[in-house]
């Protein structure tokens, strides 16, 4: 299947590489006690971040996007990564396989039942008591003005649906409005980009939640031939 991401991806690596790198050593810094856990980074896109986590050190790596050019890239030089062309808001993951599930500039870019979908996903593939780290944006009276000018002019090229579900998202209040209190609780958060990324790392609360227990083996995840 032709990927709707193909355009984007001809310049996102050369564009953004360098200036995404600094949230992204900030994401391996807030993961580092994870270092032996299972580590899922959903909506991986390229795989910057997984491949910077396996740099230095981290072993149990898995991504999934599901755009086929993103993740030519992603497997490039076959780095240690464990890689899934799938659907992520029904993976084919067990119920409670990971230590901590990645969520990393997918929200904004997705309408709003998607991104609700993304989230119940991720609180159902973590561990009890495993996280959900969330990189977004957010833009309230501590982001700068100059930085939300300029997310929205690169929020802007990417297309207008993308420019849609950006401002919707933003609209909504973000990534607050779509968690649920009797699945997470926010253990942790940071802001960048002067303001106008946050990082927030969420625990899971698997005791209260909603969430089907069917299949609720709590192993790691099974060990399966690449697709594409």
């Amino acid at each position: 299947m032709k990927s709707n991401y193909s355009f984007i991806t001809r310049i996102y690596d050369p564009i953004f590489y360098l200036a995404l790198q600094p949230i992204r050593i900030a994401v391996m810094n807030e993961l580092l006690k994870y270092q032996e856990k299972v580590i899922l980074d959903l909506c991986c896109g390229t795989g910057n971040q997984l491949k910077l986590l396996s740099k230095h050190g981290f072993r149990n790596l898995y991504g999934l996007d599901r755009s086929d050019s993103m993740l030519e890239i992603a497997r490039r030089n076959d780095p240690p990564i464990k890689i899934y062309n799938e659907d992520a808001t029904k993976t084919s993951f067990n119920y409670a396989s990971f230590d901590v599930v990645i969520i990393s500039f997918a929200l904004h870019e997705k309408d709003r039942n998607t991104q609700q979908a993304l989230v119940d996903e991720a609180h159902r593939i973590i561990k009890t008591d495993g996280v959900m780290l969330v990189v977004d944006y957010v833009f309230d009276n501590q982001a700068t003005k100059l930085s939300r000018i300029l997310i929205s002019i690169i929020e802007r090229i990417a297309g207008g649906e993308h420019y849609r579900n950006f401002k919707s998202y933003l609209q909504n209040n973000g990534l607050l409005s779509l968690i649920k209190k009797d699945q997470f609780k926010l253990i942790k958060y940071s802001r960048m980009s002067f303001g106008a990324v946050t990082i927030s790392i969420y625990q899971s609360d698997k005791g209260s939640g909603t969430l089907s227990k069917e299949n609720a083996t709590g192993r790691k995840p099974m060990l399966r031939l690449r697709t594409s």
